[in-house]
Formats: C-alpha cells, sequence, structure tokens
C-alpha cells in the first residue's frame, strides 16, 4: 500500500460533508415546518390573536419546535460523520472530536442560514405593513405590543434553549455516524430496499 502523502491526504475539514449535512438538515426543516404550518403548529402560533399566551399553543409549538430542530440536527449531523473521510493516522478520541465538530458545523451554518432567512422574511413582512392603511397599522402596533409585553421573552429564551440542544443532539450524531463508519455498520435491514424487495419475492415464491 502507498503511503500517503500530503498531495493524496484529504484536508482535515471537510467542507463538501458539511454542505451535504446543512442540505438535508434544512430540507427536512422546510418539510416539517410546512407541515406544522398545516396542522396550525406554526413558530408564531402562540403569539397570534388578542396577545395573550395560551398555554396549550405554547406547548403545541415548543414540542414541534423542539421536535423539528432535533431531527434536523441529528440528520445533518449524522450525516456529516459518517460521510467523513476516515483519518486513520490519528488516535480514536481525536477521530471522534473531528467526526463531533463537523457535526456541530453542520448545526451552525444551518442555525446562521435559517435565521438569515427568517430576517428577510421579517423584513419583507415589515415593508409590506408600512404599505397598510395607518388604522391597519396601528392596530398591528398594539398586538406587537401586547405580544411583546406577553410572550416575547419567554419564547426567545425557548427558541435559544432547544437551539443549543439541538447542536448538542448534532455533535452526538456525527460521533455515532462516524462509529458506524469505522466499524462498518450494517444498514441494509433498515435502508436496503433492494434487500426488502428480495425478501418479499422469496416469501411470495415459496
Amino acid at each position: 500500500m502507498a503511503p500517503v502523502t500530503s498531495q493524496t491526504h484529504p484536508p482535515y475539514f471537510q467542507w463538501g460533508i458539511i454542505f451535504a449535512g446543512v442540505a438535508v438538515a434544512l430540507a427536512l426543516t422546510v418539510v416539517l415546518t410546512q407541515f406544522g404550518g398545516a396542522i396550525g403548529l406554526k413558530a408564531d402560533a402562540p403569539l397570534r390573536g388578542n396577545g395573550n399566551i395560551a398555554t396549550w399553543g405554547v406547548v403545541a409549538a415548543g414540542i414541534w419546535i423542539l421536535w423539528t430542530q432535533l431531527l434536523s440536527s441529528l440528520a445533518g449531523g449524522y450525516v456529516s460523520g459518517y460521510l467523513r473521510i476516515p483519518t486513520p493516522e490519528f488516535l480514536p478520541h481525536e477521530n471522534e472530536l473531528r467526526d463531533g465538530l463537523h457535526g456541530l458545523t453542520v448545526w451552525a451554518a444551518s442555525t446562521v442560514l435559517v435565521f438569515i432567512a427568517i430576517a428577510l422574511a421579517t423584513f419583507g413582512a415589515t415593508l409590506v405593513a408600512t404599505q397598510a392603511d395607518s388604522a391597519q397599522a396601528s392596530q398591528a402596533v398594539e398586538a406587537v405590543k401586547r405580544t411583546k409585553e406577553n410572550a416575547a421573552v419567554i419564547f426567545a429564551f425557548a427558541h435559544g434553549a432547544i437551539s443549543l440542544l439541538s447542536g448538542v443532539a448534532s455533535w452526538w450524531a456525527a460521533t455515532k455516524g462516524g462509529e458506524h463508519r469505522l466499524g462498518s455498520h450494517d444498514h441494509s435491514p433498515v435502508w436496503s430496499f433492494r434487500q426488502r424487495a428480495h425478501r418479499a419475492s422469496v416469501q411470495i415464491s415459496s
């Protein structure tokens, strides 16, 4: 086996793998957010209406946001950890750290992109609101004031806590992905459609 040289060795930090994990995480976030919005579990659901916090709304929306961020972070982190090109020249704990850092970077990049998207959407909504008549604008201002007084701080704190928890989940998933990669973990019982089709045909023939 030829020795590994600086020309043939892959970069220790693999941005292509990061982008793959981010794509998976953001895609899941979009799909789950759309589904949640369709059933009334939008992120701002507890904050609409008369400005009071509806306990059930806060709990339901909070659980859905937690589930969305955790699932997206787990999936993106696992992808980055599993696809990372092995670096056998490092000790096991160093490889685990590098897997975890890739997962954490997936979470960080996804969080920044989601924040930018939310900021742009908020800016667009603000421009639309400024074009409304003065009566509607004053009602919107009063609603915003009531919302801020009742729920803004609590909801912002919940979002922050969920985001931090998602970062931990992405780190853990990346280390598990690296562990499965090194151990040549067999995913075929879960993911292999070919094997399922083969087993089904065997059962039919028998």
